[in-house]
């Protein structure tokens, strides 16, 4: 057997479609631009060209304009041949029509990288997209990188090049978050967004139409960044799966946290973003769940990625969930107390020797020391009660780490202000033993004066609220959590293959429970009739009560057609149930193939659970197991993992469920052994992954679960049409 991984891919097996980030880095560090199509009519060309002069852009930038006029206050050329260089880049403004030419002109002047502004090529329509196509395989052709069509270009903040052919606030303030994003109109106000937050970016894509360079190559790119400390990504659609799930891996490996916002969540969105891109959006519940299974944080909206990634820059992975909160305003701990839960955070109580320690700096008796902790009023009395409190939590190993009620001083006034305690602050922030983190009440702007200060004084990231910075710090501690677990699993063995049987297609519920128990999976026996007297024949056998159920491979849902009956203990009744299912099967299914009458032991109720494999388009064979019988469409309690998958992560599938007390001896019910349970669902998996590409689906359901009793009732085996 081969090794494989839970990554679906190693540096062995890499894809061959993804761009080299080497490649990528040479268009986004031009020492020499052309602007291509320059006109002083022109927004675009305006903003191209004032954005790089913002920027502090100190290379050679020529501009392009047919009639050769002065063009933003300096000279242009009438053509691209009479440059009297080749630029490292050219921004393209022209038409979609002229796009040939200008191509044709550009590899003959030996321009290697372009930006490609105009919109109407793949997104709209067969014409558009052949004509995208052309492009790209002509660039291919020439060793020449198009960025976009459909684009507005990108910011290298600390090259100083802002190739962005749009208002924006600039220059942009230098950081550690790199982004990737498949819209351009998005990034207009994503970046100064960005700035009034605090939150310094390194390198900002926009990637169009994707023609050569998709989001993820630019993700990629960012992998090996060494500006770039958190990658920031807008995905409407993921191009290559493969490669996403590598960039996952090697931002993992380089301690760089992923945080996406992904449209597409519902069924509207999803069209929305199709019509945008030109392209379909996969499936959002798998996505979702390879964001949770791979360590990428995927976030509800474009306040939550920079108030996520403002975080992780200056702190990474926050070391536990517990911390302890410092307020001067009760108003503010009910607040705090909601947002810690639903964020999967915990605010445990302040340990005997943190209320001592209060009562001994001058906490007033009628001050209590909860968590979080309100100072009260007293502050105006005493200002150092904030720092010795902020110094008692500190010291709390009940807290894994500390959030304080401040911000950064948006002018003078506010710095006098704060002086009193402005230097125990400081200290609290930058030199304490575990993460001090600064939060708002509520959304607050970090203006230029604010931003300044920070830098300064050498200030972390300081959250813009209580509600973006809680659920932001909780996305940090799951990230170091699910950091962890994933290197320390195992690697996995890929099963041995096994062949295709003969006639599959045609099996009934009992042929597959008979394939399925041969490779290990545990299933209830039973056998084929084709009269009454057979079933009763059967029954005898197999012991009462019995259950009957129609074998047909036509037929998915038995009981929308009347083709169950259960709990059948005796002749006459199984000899009626028999008759029943063949009329009601005939009458409300006539065109299924029936290969007659299932008889099967009967077994008391226990726990059903559904264990489904099915193959994805985009992303391969998918896992989904939840609750299943009749609470699967009224529960919708479920959890999917890409295979292959281990033991340890199927555990944490079902530890995932609403359901799970269930399973863990609810009201006095026997405990089922939920690492034995997963075991079961593994060699389900198993048997998925040996079948091979000819395997479509499998579906077990229910699987019973009553206490250590696992036992697979019903199943289903499709197969991929050849």
């Amino acid at each position: 057997m081969t090794a494989v991984t839970n990554e679906l891919i190693t540096d062995e097996n890499r894809t061959g479609n993804s761009l080299s980030p080497a490649r990528l880095r040479e268009l986004l560090e031009p020492r020499s631009i052309a602007i291509i199509g320059a006109n002083t009519k022109s927004t675009w060309s305006h903003f191209a060209h004032s954005n790089l002069r913002a920027a502090g852009f100190t290379g050679e930038l020529y501009l392009v304009n047919r009639r050769a006029e002065e063009c933003h206050g300096q000279a242009s050329y009438a053509s691209i041949a009479e440059l009297p260089e080749a630029p490292e880049l050219a921004i393209v403004l022209t038409g979609t029509n002229s796009l040939p030419e200008i191509q044709e002109q550009c590899i003959a002047r030996g321009i290697r990288n372009l930006i490609v502004l105009a919109s109407g090529l793949g997104e709209a329509g067969p014409e558009g997209q052949a004509l995208q196509q052309q492009l790209v395989d002509r660039a291919r052709e020439a060793d020449q990188l198009i960025l976009g069509p459909n684009n507005l270009g990108f910011i290298n903040a600390h090259a100083k090049v802002a190739a962005f052919a749009h208002m924006t606030e600039l220059p942009l303030v230098a950081g550690g978050v790199g982004v990737a994003s498949q819209s351009g109109a998005l990034a207009i106000y994503l970046l100064p967004y960005m700035a009034s937050r605090g939150v310094g970016t390194s390198i900002s894509v926009t990637v169009g139409n994707e023609a050569m360079i998709s989001a993820i190559d630019v993700m990629s790119m960012l992998v090996d960044d060494q500006n770039t400390k958190v990658i920031a990504a807008y995905l409407e659609q993921v191009t290559d799966t493969a490669q996403f799930l590598d960039v996952a891996r090697r931002a993992r490996e380089a301690g760089k946290p992923i945080v996406i916002f992904k449209a597409g969540a519902s069924e509207a969105s999803a069209k929305a973003a199709a019509a945008h891109t030109g392209s379909l959006a996969g499936d959002d519940k798998i996505f979702d769940a390879v964001c949770k299974q791979f360590g990428v944080i995927r976030v509800a909206n474009i306040e939550d990625l920079v108030a996520t990634a403002g975080i992780l820059e200056s702190y990474g992975a926050l070391p536990g969930p517990r911390f302890g909160v410092v307020t001067g305003s009760g108003a503010m701990c009910a607040l705090v107390a909601d947002k810690a839960e639903a964020s999967g955070l915990q605010l445990p109580t302040p340990a005997e020797s943190t209320v001592r320690q209060l009562r001994e700096d001058g906490l007033p008796e009628f001050a209590a020391v909860n968590n979080p902790m309100d100072t009260t009023g007293y502050i105006s009395v005493d200002p150092s009660i904030l720092t010795k409190a902020g110094d008692a939590f500190i010291n709390d190993e009940n807290f894994d780490f500390v959030v304080l009620n401040t911000s950064w001083p948006s002018n003078q006034f506010m710095v006098d202000l704060g002086k009193p305690t402005q230097e125990g602050l400081h200290r609290q922030l930058k030199n304490s033993a575990k993460p001090v983190v600064a939060m708002s009440f509520l959304p607050t702007e970090v203006n230029e004066f604010a931003r300044n200060f920070a830098a300064g004084h050498g200030l972390p990231h300081a959250s813009d609220s209580f509600d973006r910075g809680i659920e932001a710090a909780g996305h940090s501690v799951w990230w170091g959590q699910r950091t962890a677990q994933l290197a320390a699993e195992p690697q996995l063995q890929a099963p041995d293959a096994i062949a295709k049987p003969a006639g599959a297609e045609q099996w009934t519920e009992i042929q597959t429970g008979d394939f399925l128990r041969t490779h290990g999976v545990p299933y209830v026996p039973g056998r084929v009739v084709n009269s009454a007297d057979q079933a009763v024949a059967t029954a005898k056998e197999i012991g009462y009560p019995v259950v009957l159920k129609v074998a047909s491979e036509d037929i998915a849902h038995k009981t929308e057609v009347g083709g169950v009956r259960l709990m059948l203990k005796d002749a006459a009744e199984v000899s009626e149930a028999y008759d029943f299912i063949v009329s009601s099967v005939a009458r409300l299914a006539p065109d299924a193939k029936v290969q007659g009458v299932a008889v099967s032991p009967m077994r008391p109720a226990g726990n059903e659970l559904l264990v489904g494999i099915i193959t994805d388009p985009q992303w391969g064979k998918v896992l989904a197991v939840g609750f299943g019988g009749v609470l699967v469409e009224i529960l919708k309690d479920s959890a999917l993992r890409l295979l292959p998958v281990s033991p340890a992560e199927i555990r944490r599938m079902l530890d995932s469920l609403r359901g799970i007390e269930l399973l863990k001896g609810f009201r006095g019910s026997e405990a089922t052994d939920l690492d034995e349970l997963a075991q079961v669902i593994f060699q389900i998996t198993e048997v998925a992954q040996s079948l091979g590409e000819e395997l479509e689906e499998i579906e077990i359901n229910p699987l019973r679960v009553a206490g250590n009793q696992i036992e697979a009732l019903d199943a289903l085996i499709r197969w991929k049409d050849r």
